[in-house]
């Protein structure tokens, strides 16, 4: 079976617009690319630095585990070193030796390029989750999905979109969530979570607008259908829909708890969510 080269990822990549001095915020599933000469990070990983060049960045999720307070785990205490949840791209961008990594407890970013450390400076325990998503688009960076555009399908920027507007704060009851951390000098501390972004389900709900605005690129890196698009518009996008409509990112499911019966502002699906649980002992992973 023939495998996918860097040439070709690079390739795909340059027809969606990418190129020398770019920075991408990533989501990405690296197995929809499908099977690539030698290792993902030498290939996939190595397509996209090369493809940016030395003056250009990648920046990608490296989020880590949080808790409700009643459940908190006191040994898993977060670091710089703690592997991630977000998938792999996460964890091959971690472990490139020119990599940075933020220090938010449970939402860090990892970056590689000539803007890694100007993107993620400061973002720590008391930062909003997506502040390094706003510094990228501040620096005209582009977003770009690969292999996630259905099961994943949202860019950052809806995310940072709604921390801008407040929505990350508007939690029913606002249960605690937490998380213990390292600080600088090595000692344990306790992180209280101030912010959620959500269900990403629901933002396949803007990529008609994204097109009507006439910046959304589509394409694909080997078998992987990817869209990118400039995040400043992007961002435009979405700020100006939820400015009106808090509730559009909210997802399809009526038993996703997360969208259902979560936010202080959708509270007129909280009596339907909870009898649609209670006749149909309905659950829902969010």
């Amino acid at each position: 079976m023939k495998r996918i080269t860097k040439q070709e990822l690079m390739a795909g990549l340059q027809k969606m617009g990418i190129g020398e001095g770019d920075i991408l915020v990533i989501a990405a599933d690296l197995g929809e690319i499908g099977l690539v000469e030698g290792s993902p990070q030498d290939t996939i990983l190595n397509a996209l630095l090369e493809t940016v060049g030395e003056s250009g960045t990648i920046v990608g999720p490296c989020f880590t585990r949080h808790f409700f307070m009643h459940e908190i785990d006191k040994k898993y205490v977060f670091d710089i070193h703690k592997p991630p949840t977000s998938g792999s791209l996460s964890r091959i961008m971690l472990e490139h030796p020119k990599s940075e990594r933020s220090l938010h407890p449970t939402n860090s970013f990892v970056a590689i390029g000539a803007k890694a450390k100007q993107i993620l400076a400061g973002h720590d325990k008391n930062s909003l989750s997506y502040d390094p998503v706003g510094k990228a688009v501040d620096l005209n960076a582009k977003m770009l999905l690969i292999g996630c555009v259905a099961s994943s399908p949202g860019f950052f920027t809806v995310h940072y979109a709604q921390q801008a507007l407040g929505l990350t704060h508007k939690r029913f009851l606002k249960p605690k969530r937490g998380v213990y951390y390292k600080d600088n000098n090595g000692e344990v501390k306790l992180f209280i979570k101030k912010d959620f972004g959500g269900c990403a389900k629901g933002c396949y709900k803007f990529y008609s607008y994204y097109v009507m605005d006439g910046g959304l690129t589509t394409g694909r890196m080997g078998n992987a259908n990817c869209i990118a698009m400039d995040g400043k518009r992007a961002f435009d996008v979405a700020y100006n829909i939820l400015k009106e409509n808090p509730r559009f990112a909210l997802c399809d499911d009526p038993l996703c708890g997360s969208c259902r019966a979560s936010w202080s502002f959708n509270k007129r699906d909280y009596i339907p969510y909870y009898l649609r649980k209670i006749f149909t002992g309905g659950t829902k992973k969010h």
